[in-house]
């Protein structure tokens, strides 16, 4: 397995626990997509199999300017969706 499918594949196991976590939130907001998103590349970096900079690749770039608001997390029109976002939004579903 390339460190690339290594790392998202560390990444889709990390996040049902940390979703799970803010299942209380009931809505699943562009502020604590992010905010879960952090926790996520935490967790999977303290594991110092990934290298930071693949782990940096794999998350939401500030380029794309997702809002960080209280507004729900909407991916619908959108042609790409960050390895994370995704992930936290399977889990999301299948969580809530």
């Amino acid at each position: 397995m390339d460190s690339i499918q290594a790392a998202e594949s560390a990444i889709v196991q990390a996040t049902p626990a940390i979703v799970a976590k803010h299942r209380a939130a009931g809505i699943l907001t562009w502020k604590l997509i992010h905010q879960i998103e952090t926790e996520v590349m935490h967790e999977v970096g303290q594991s110092g199999k990934h290298a930071p900079n693949l782990l940096r690749m794999l998350k939401a770039s500030p380029f794309l300017s997702y809002p960080k608001d209280d507004t729900p997390a909407d991916f619908s029109g959108s042609e790409v969706v960050p390895i994370t976002f995704s992930a936290i939004q399977d889990a999301w579903k299948r969580v809530n």
